[in-house]
C-alpha cells in the first residue's frame, strides 16, 4: 500500500451512504496527489498558505526546516532534495509532502518552473521573510483558533479537481480543516451560514471543520483547483450530503 493510501484508510471511515441525495457530483474528476501525517499543529492560533514560486532554470533554493509542507508543480519540472535523502523529481501535476527537514528546491529543467508549497502555518510566522526573494504568498487564510483544531495528529491531503462546464462535487462535509485554491477557470463555492464566493485563477479560500459545503463551477471553461485537507487521524474524511448548503 502506498504512503497516500496508507494514510487516507489511516484517518478515513467509510462515509453512511445518504439515502436519495439531492445534490449529487456531476462533471468531477479528483485526482488525488499526496498526503502526509504529522504527530501536532503549531501551538497557538494557524493559517493556511499557499506560496508560489516562478523558479528559472538552474536556480537554487536552500531551505532551512520548516513546517511539514506539500510541494505542488503546476507548470516545469522540480527537484526537491531533503536532507539525507536521494533527490525528488516532479512532474507538472505532481506533488510531494514532506517532513521538517533542511532541503533544497532545485529547477533541472530548460524551462520555467511554477511550484508552491502548502502547509498550515503559525501565525506568529505572519509577517516574517519568506526563504526566497522569488516567493510570493499567493493565498493566506485568516487566523484559526486552535479550539477547532484538538491536539492531536492530523493528516494533511492535496487533491487536484477538475469540473467540467456545468460540473459540480454535490454538498459535501470535511471532517477536517478545508482550503481550496483555483489553478484554472472559474470556481463557486456555497457554505453554510455565509454568502457564496467566487473564486478567480490565483485566489483562494478556506473553511472550518464540519461546514456543509458545495462547489460549482462558475465558467463556461472547465475549472481546476487544489483542495488541501488537514484531518484529525480516526476522523471522517469527507461526508456526502443529501441538501445544498443553508445560507
Amino acid at each position: 500500500m502506498g504512503l497516500l493510501a496508507a494514510v487516507l484508510a489511516a484517518c478515513s471511515t467509510a462515509a453512511a451512504p445518504v439515502s436519495n441525495p439531492a445534490v449529487p457530483a456531476r462533471g468531477e474528476a479528483v485526482k488525488k496527489l499526496d498526503a502526509g501525517r504529522v504527530e501536532s499543529l503549531p501551538t497557538g492560533s494557524v493559517y493556511v498558505r499557499f506560496v508560489r514560486f516562478a523558479q528559472a532554470p538552474g536556480y537554487v533554493i536552500y531551505s532551512k526546516q520548516h513546517v511539514p509542507s506539500l510541494v505542488y508543480v503546476e507548470t516545469g519540472v522540480h527537484r526537491l532534495i531533503l536532507a539525507g535523502q536521494p533527490p525528488i523529481d516532479l512532474a507538472a501535476g505532481e506533488a510531494k509532502f514532506h517532513q521538517s527537514l533542511t532541503h533544497q528546491h532545485l529547477n533541472p529543467g530548460s524551462d520555467q518552473s511554477v511550484w508552491y508549497s502548502i502547509a498550515v502555518w503559525p501565525s506568529s510566522a505572519r509577517g516574517q521573510p519568506l526563504v526566497d526573494p522569488i516567493a510570493r504568498a499567493a493565498f493566506e487564510s485568516d487566523d484559526i483558533d486552535r479550539a477547532v483544531l484538538p491536539q492531536m495528529p492530523y493528516s494533511e491531503v492535496l487533491r487536484q479537481v477538475t469540473l467540467a462546464r456545468l460540473g459540480t462535487t454535490g454538498a459535501h462535509r470535511f471532517g477536517g480543516l478545508s482550503a481550496f485554491y483555483v489553478l484554472r477557470g472559474s470556481l463557486r463555492i456555497e457554505s453554510a451560514h455565509r454568502p457564496p464566493v467566487t473564486l478567480a485563477v490565483g485566489q483562494g479560500a478556506a473553511f472550518l471543520p464540519d461546514v456543509d459545503l458545495r462547489e460549482t463551477n462558475a465558467g463556461a471553461d472547465p475549472a481546476v483547483f487544489l483542495e488541501f485537507l488537514t484531518t484529525p487521524v480516526g476522523k471522517d474524511f469527507e461526508l456526502p450530503l443529501g441538501r445544498p448548503p443553508a445560507a
